[in-house]
């Protein structure tokens, strides 16, 4: 028996080669083992003779009512247990040797990975990026190609990696989305360096249902085995609802800006689009740091505005302090801040800012840390077809709060009609400075148009994204290339 034999605990027919490994029936190659696993809607054992006639030499399922009735299908009761160890022998990859920084909150998980990614390179270390935006080795480009989500299962994850040539051991800063969390796609890696949760506000209840269900999900991230846990002080007011935080060895560390008595205390002193100046003051350090105790770090970087701190905050704490001098100031102007989060657009006569922002507390946060830099704000912005209807109006109502005039067009409708979504929308709103423009494009051009030399256009939802979706129809959009078509 082979070893890869052994640990699925079946006989393989003879000469069956076995190169890759996949849960997802569009992924399926030539010699690939399917995974047919349990899905959100269906089990994925229906797509068994499908994987097979792709290419596939194995399939293994773990569905009692899945095909077996052929010599290269197998049931296995167990199969999820196995699957890690499995792709370990496949890939010949421990991942446990790895060093991974992971980040959640409903705001925040892409900048700060993204940051703490940058400052490992900065310090000398080879860094993998791994969230929204795709995959980074290093400083090259984004490749997009191995997961259309957030957070890559553990087979998404092997492959990543098989295809990373980290020289020594590797440093990974992954974004984990509520929806893997919940779905415990990364549970089986045995150790984090750090994991942390940024904030936690009211996001994807159409998958959840309910704030107290996205919040369970989000605190599921410290049932992963680290030595340092983070948490934004507003947040860890829940730890008391959950034993396995309670009874852990490592405990949490606390982040504020507003209480000096918190486990790690972080002041701005100065910030603008230009320079940010900033402290951190370590009162209670997380386990394996005790040699800052007591001691302050002073920060300057070029990052705006206040929230974006405060993602770098946790970033720099993942990492640890030891690379940071305490009585200087440590320059940290090589950081960039991903596309499309917080970006100032250079080089053009105008005042524009694109941004992520994509649920009520988002669009408060970024319009009431930036207004106060402009005269007025022009926003444009939308809401997303078929999911959450209830957070709609608070979109609305939290752009109104901090800018002159709202322009209100597309933001993926999918296959729900433009119309009905601004109903949602202007429900409990006053309207009159709201303009509804369904084409994306043309709203864009418009609030170009109607804004003023000390005004400032802000562009919220896409960000970095450059697909449009409406009627069930994928379309190539993007906000940076509007903007460069009016100003170029």
């Amino acid at each position: 028996m082979s070893n890869l034999e052994e640990i699925l605990g079946i006989r393989f027919t003879k000469g069956t080669k076995i190169l890759h490994a996949t849960n997802s029936s569009k992924k399926v190659k030539k010699n690939s083992i399917f995974f047919g696993l349990p899905g959100i809607t269906q089990h994925g054992s229906k797509y068994s003779k499908d994987a097979l006639d792709q290419g596939a030499s194995i399939v293994v399922h773990n569905d009692l009512n899945g095909e077996i009735n052929n010599k290269n299908i197998f049931y296995i009761k167990d199969l999820e247990e196995r699957i890690f160890n499995f792709l370990n022998s496949l890939y010949e990859i421990n991942i446990s040797d790895n060093n991974f920084f992971a980040f959640t909150g409903t705001n925040g998980k892409s900048s700060s990975s993204y940051l703490c990614h940058q400052l490992l390179i900065n310090l000398g270390y080879e860094s993998l990026y791994i969230g929204t935006l795709g995959v980074q080795f290093n400083q090259e480009k984004f490749d997009k190609s191995f997961s259309s989500k957030t957070t890559p299962d553990i087979f998404e994850l092997f492959d990543i990696l098989r295809d990373t040539k980290f020289e020594d051991t590797g440093n990974i800063c992954i974004e984990i989305s509520s929806h893997a969390l919940d779905q415990k796609r990364l549970s089986q890696i045995g150790w984090f360096n750090s994991t942390s949760i940024l904030n936690i506000t009211s996001d994807h209840l159409d998958y959840h249902k309910n704030i107290s269900a996205y919040r369970d999900a989000k605190f599921e991230i410290y049932k992963m085995k680290s030595t340092i846990k983070l948490i934004d002080e507003d947040s860890s007011k829940f730890q008391d609802n959950y034993d396995f935080v309670q009874n852990n060895d490592y405990k949490l560390s606390t982040i504020s800006d507003s209480n000096n008595f918190s486990d790690i205390f972080f002041q701005i002193t100065q910030i603008s689009p230009s320079k940010t100046i900033f402290y951190i003051y370590i009162n209670k350090p997380p386990y394996g740091y005790q040699d800052a105790t007591k001691k302050k770090y002073k920060f300057s970087c070029n990052l705006f505005p206040k929230f974006n701190i405060h993602n770098l905050v946790f970033a720099i704490c993942s990492i640890g302090f030891d690379e940071f001098e305490e009585n200087k100031i440590n320059d940290l102007s090589f950081l960039k801040l991903p596309k499309g989060r917080s970006e100032v657009i250079e080089n053009i006569p105008s005042n524009v800012i694109i941004d992520y922002a994509h649920n009520p507390e988002a669009i408060h946060n970024f319009l009431s840390s930036i207004k106060d830099h402009y005269q007025n704000l022009i926003v444009v912005f939308g809401c997303g077809g078929n999911r959450d209807k209830s957070k709609r109006s608070l979109m609305l109502k939290a752009a109104l709060k901090s800018s002159s005039k709202v322009i209100f067009t597309s933001d993926n409708s999918r296959s729900e009609d433009f119309e009905n979504i601004f109903i949602d929308a202007a429900q409990d709103n006053n309207i009159d400075n709201v303009v509804k423009i369904k084409d994306r494009k043309k709203a864009i051009i418009y609030a170009s148009e109607i804004l003023s030399h000390k005004e400032c256009l802000v562009i919220l939802g896409k960000g970095h994204e450059e697909t449009q979706e409406e009627n069930n129809k994928t379309i190539f959009f993007s906000d940076h290339e509007v903007i460069n078509e009016i100003y170029k």
